[in-house]
């Protein structure tokens, strides 16, 4: 198989009517809730988000001017409500997101426009 780049306008357009567009590291964005690693400010997993800690980091980072989005797992809807009313109180937009593909234990995300600068996540502890 012809790699993308050595293909002609015509593979390439029947390649992306078939198999979809390509995407830029998929596996990475099934483990944030369909954003990129660079974008999450901050992130917690089911069981953080189940304790006062995780929930108190999360509130947190709300606070941060640069999040724009807060992505939620479906499983962790009900445990997220806190989250998800803090979100509507600061005017940052949240998203209940579903996909069988997502891999990890990613509960609850608070993502970036751009990228942003963030060493460690206190999902990645």
């Amino acid at each position: 198989m012809r790699r993308w780049k050595d293909k002609n306008e015509l593979e390439k357009t029947v390649a992306v009517g078939i198999h979809g567009a390509p995407e830029l590291r998929p596996e990475e964005k099934r483990r944030y809730l369909g954003s990129f690693r660079e974008r999450v400010i901050q992130a917690v997993t089911f069981e953080q988000l189940r304790t006062k800690a995780g929930l108190q980091v999360m509130v947190e980072a709300l606070q941060d001017p640069r999040g724009v989005e807060l992505l939620i797992h479906d499983a962790a809807r009900g445990t997220a409500m806190p989250l998800i009313a803090e979100a509507r109180r600061r005017g940052v937009d949240f998203t209940i997101v579903s996909n069988p593909d997502f891999v990890g234990e990613v509960a609850a995300a608070l993502v970036a426009a751009d990228a942003v600068d963030i060493p460690e996540l206190y999902a990645e502890e």
